[in-house]
């Protein structure tokens, strides 16, 4: 089935990347790095910030700020329930954002 092909290689649109929002408004991006198999259901992004005022630092931060998640090519998917861990430098883990294969079969 080309659609079970297409979320195998995109990762269930996780390697389109994310645009971050606050209250309707992009403040910034996840860059898709890779799934780490030894972290099971995490998978690594590099932050861009818009602007250093943007920037939330921290986990739990994430989650007061209201931080949602807008798929770059499935511009209709949000996902606003998620769990994020800091890595290295720029870089943070995510957990249970992805878009669901329904949404992906609406475009066969």
């Amino acid at each position: 089935m080309r659609t079970s092909q297409a979320a195998k290689e995109s990762d269930f649109g996780r390697r389109f990347g994310w645009f971050i929002e606050r209250s309707g408004a992009r403040i910034g991006e996840l860059d898709y790095i890779r799934w780490d198999s030894l972290s099971q259901f995490w998978h690594e992004y590099r932050v861009a910030w818009r602007s250093p005022e943007d920037q939330v630092i921290g986990s739990i931060a994430w989650i007061e700020a209201g931080l949602v998640l807008r798929n770059r090519r499935y511009m209709d998917v949000m996902v606003d329930s998620f769990l994020t861990a800091p890595r290295d430098g720029d870089v943070i883990a995510v957990r249970s954002a992805f878009v669901p294969e329904e949404r992906m079969r609406r475009d066969e």
